[in-house]
This record gives structure tokens, C-alpha cells and sequence, in this order.
């Protein structure tokens, strides 16, 4: 008896022991690591490109968006308050763009990293407009497009993460992106009439590819973690460079230098990520980007503002993360526009993998 009691003994203060080791190893922080982050909420912080890599990284996305808008123009007036006399002419145009973009991330240290996106766009248009043959019920259509996937503009700059997430605050991180200029550029494209009895339809003769200006995006996103949610959200503001070019005119056989002013756009979003599983999770958040009115001006002239080019592009998204392994995951978002200067829908498919 007295020999089992003395086992026991020794079992317990071996017991008192370890717990006690385990202990005072928690309170120094020595041995004991935080659970590993899930693939599904790894996957959440690459869609909002808050997350930093350890290895250089490319990132494969393709895109399709498609819009339709139909405009009403009335020439004439109104007899008797009711009655409209004159003509009027209904013109409708369907675009469909396709762009894949490959992206380079590369981590300079934990908290800087580089960013390049080189875009590859195919857009066509079709346009639709009431007039044919001098009759309002008959219609004309051409379809233009960018004579193939063209360069679009791209864009190289780097992020740097001001606070890592902690209880108390969310992560913050600040980016500063520089597009340059090397897609096709919207100005001087000439514009003709492709059925020549129907004076009321007038197209282009090719579909631009970027924006032709220099612009400097700065901005800040944050992400804070409430299981099973996940906020996050940005600001962003594009500043375009006023630019020089050898035509700005759009009728044919004229060349006319000069200036264009491109307005400023600012953007912000949010949204709510939740994480299903270790590997599947959803998402939903609201974009909201407000362009301001463009302003030309030829050589040696004043600036004239090109009315109705200041813009409310509104977008709604619904996103799935779904992650392959813990390196590799897809990446779908489906954007809906929700004001007439987005695009109806834009679909997007994104793949990062480490090299």
C-alpha cells in the first residue's frame, strides 16, 4: 500500500510539473504558435490584395463585361404641350470587352511588396440606330472592335502595410499604383458613317484600349476579422496627368493637336467576406468610383468640357474564393452594375500560383 501511495505521488508531481512548464512557456511566448491561417481566408485577402507574399507570385486573371445602352434623341418641339413634332431617332450600342491580366507580385520585406499588371484587352462594339433609308422603323448596325487583343495599359507601383491586424485594430495597408499609357488611346480615332443612307448612324473606325494619360493611384484598404466575417474596404483616388497628342479631332481627313485635361476619379468600397470552411468562402461588397467631366482644348485654344463625361460608375459584387491547395486558389467575382455607366455585368476569374 504504502509503495502504490508513492507512485501515485510521483504521477502527480510529474503532472504539476509539465503543467507548470507548459505554463510559463505560454506566458514567455517561446514554444507555443498561433493556429495557421485557413486557405479559404488566405484566398479572401488575395481577392482584396491585402495579403503579402512570402515568394515572388503571378497572378492570372480574365475578364468579360458586357453593357448595353439605348439613347432617345429628339429633334423638334412640343405643339400644344403634348404633341411632339419633328424626328426621332432611337440609337442602342452593345459592348463586350475581354481582358486577361498577368500580374507579378514581388516581396521586398513583411510589409513591402511590388506589384505589375500587364493587360491584354479585346473590345467590341455594336451599334444600332433608327433612320435607315430616311425611316424611322428601319435600322442601320455596324460592329466595331480593337482589331484583336491589344495591349492595354499597364500599371506597376507596390503596397506597404502600415498596422498588422491585432485585436483591437484592423490591418491597414497603403498603396500607390502608376498607369502608363500603352494601350490605344481614345483620341483622334476618326468617326464615319457606314451606311451612307442613314445620316443618323456615326461609329468609329477602331475601339480604344486605355485611357492615353498617365494617372498616380494612391490609396488605403483595410481588412478586420470578426469570425466567422471578415470586413474590408478601400479608398482610392486617380489622379490623371494632362497630356499632349498629335490629334484630337474626330472627323475625317482632319488633324488637330491638342490638349487633353482627363477628370479625376474617386473610388471606395466595402464589403463582408465570410469563410464556409478551410477552403470555400463567399463575399459580397459594394464599389462606387465618381469620375469628373474631361475638358479638351486645341492648339492655342481655351479648354471645352466634353459634357456628359463625368460618370457614377455604382458596381455590386458577389464573390467565391475556393482555395486547391494552400498556395492555389480561384478567385470568382461577378460585378452588377447598378447605374448606367457601369457595365451591366463583369465576370472575373482570378488564379495566383508561386513561382
Amino acid at each position: 500500500m504504502a509503495s502504490r501511495s508513492w507512485q501515485v505521488g510521483v504521477v502527480a508531481f510529474g503532472t504539476l510539473f509539465l503543467a507548470g512548464h507548459a505554463v510559463a512557456g505560454v506566458a514567455g511566448g517561446a514554444s507555443l504558435k498561433a493556429p495557421p491561417e485557413s486557405a479559404s481566408k488566405k484566398a479572401i485577402l488575395q481577392q482584396n490584395t491585402d495579403f503579402f507574399y512570402n515568394n515572388i507570385t503571378l497572378q492570372s486573371s480574365i475578364s468579360y463585361a458586357y453593357s448595353d445602352s439605348n439613347t432617345l434623341n429628339l429633334n423638334g418641339f412640343l405643339a400644344l404641350g403634348a404633341i411632339f413634332l419633328g424626328n426621332i431617332n432611337v440609337s442602342k450600342v452593345k459592348s463586350s470587352i475581354y481582358t486577361f491580366t498577368e500580374s507579378a507580385y514581388v516581396p521586398i520585406s513583411r510589409r513591402v511588396q511590388l506589384v505589375v499588371n500587364v493587360p491584354l484587352v479585346y473590345r467590341q462594339s455594336t451599334y444600332e440606330s433608327a433612320g435607315a433609308n430616311y425611316s424611322s422603323t428601319q435600322y442601320s448596325e455596324a460592329t466595331v472592335s480593337s482589331g484583336g487583343p491589344r495591349l492595354g495599359d499597364i500599371s506597376f507601383g507596390g503596397y506597404y502595410q502600415i498596422l498588422n491586424e491585432s485585436r483591437n485594430w484592423p490591418s491597414l495597408t497603403a498603396s500607390l499604383l502608376v498607369t502608363v499609357p500603352t494601350g490605344i488611346n481614345p483620341y483622334g480615332i476618326k468617326v464615319y458613317q457606314p451606311d451612307p443612307n442613314n445620316t443618323n448612324l456615326s461609329v468609329p473606325t477602331k475601339e480604344p484600349t486605355g485611357n492615353g494619360v498617365w494617372t498616380l493611384t494612391p490609396g488605403l484598404s483595410f481588412v478586420s476579422t470578426s469570425d466567422p466575417a471578415i470586413f474590408f474596404g478601400n479608398i482610392s483616388y486617380y489622379y490623371n496627368l494632362q497630356r499632349s497628342f498629335s490629334d484630337i479631332s474626330t472627323s475625317q481627313g482632319v488633324v488637330q493637336p491638342g490638349q487633353v485635361r482627363l477628370g479625376d476619379a474617386f473610388q471606395y468600397s466595402l464589403g463582408v467576406a465570410y469563410a464556409l470552411n478551410e477552403r470555400l468562402s463567399v463575399s459580397t461588397s459594394f464599389a462606387d468610383r465618381l469620375q469628373q467631366q474631361t475638358d479638351i482644348r486645341a492648339l492655342g485654344g481655351s479648354w471645352v468640357p466634353i459634357v456628359g463625361s463625368g460618370a457614377n460608375v455604382a458596381v455590386a459584387n458577389l464573390g467565391l474564393t475556393y482555395a486547391f491547395t494552400p498556395d492555389t486558389s480561384m478567385i470568382m467575382n461577378l460585378g452588377i452594375g447598378l447605374t448606367s455607366s457601369a457595365p451591366n455585368f463583369q465576370l472575373t476569374a482570378t488564379i495566383p500560383y508561386d513561382l
